[in-house]
């Protein structure tokens, strides 16, 4: 009887604990390094919101505040293998092709903040952003979609992939 009665309180004790509220480690894939999987986990959305205030800056046409976005050894890499070195020759770029187009506009999609937590070297935050770019005039514009990925590093892109599509004439009315 006193093994029970001792068994009933434990179990009360225990049942009116605070539950456990530490969230899980949260793992949203991989990346592989040295044939190991690391986890890529959730980032900081803070790092969503530079890559909002860089394309609202390209649609607005401020190339200062764009640059202020960018460190200044920024890397580039476009869809049609273009490498971009450094952020004063991605400027030079971006005023010469703004200066030839009429209509320029990107709409982002989605955005999402992931953090790569490496073993043997700092963890990287890296955004994921899939965007609508319509360019040309006002009378023929042609949309393509955009996976940009962006590597963060004290709320300035460091690096940037830019992967592209033709998007149907469907989709883009």
């Amino acid at each position: 009887m006193k093994k029970l009665l001792l068994l009933l309180v434990t179990s009360l004790i225990l049942s009116c604990q605070a539950p456990n509220n530490t969230p899980a480690a949260v793992s949203l894939g991989y990346e592989i390094e040295n044939d190991k999987k690391i986890d890529i986990a959730p980032g900081e959305t803070s790092s969503t919101a530079v890559i909002e205030e860089y394309f609202k800056a390209y649609n607005e046409r401020d190339l200062d505040k764009v640059a202020s976005l960018e460190h200044s050894d920024a890397t580039f890499y476009a869809p049609n293998g273009t490498f971009v070195d450094g952020s004063e020759e991605h400027i030079a770029m971006s005023k010469k092709v703004l200066g030839t187009l009429e209509y320029a506009q990107w709409d982002l999609i989605w955005s999402i903040s992931t953090d790569i937590r490496f073993e043997t070297k700092p963890t990287e935050n890296w955004v994921t952003t899939c965007l609508n770019v319509t360019t040309g005039t006002d009378n023929d514009k042609t949309t393509v979609q955009r996976i940009v990925d962006a590597q963060i590093v004290d709320q300035k892109i460091k690096k940037m992939f830019i992967y592209q599509r033709t998007m149907t004439e469907k989709e883009s009315q």
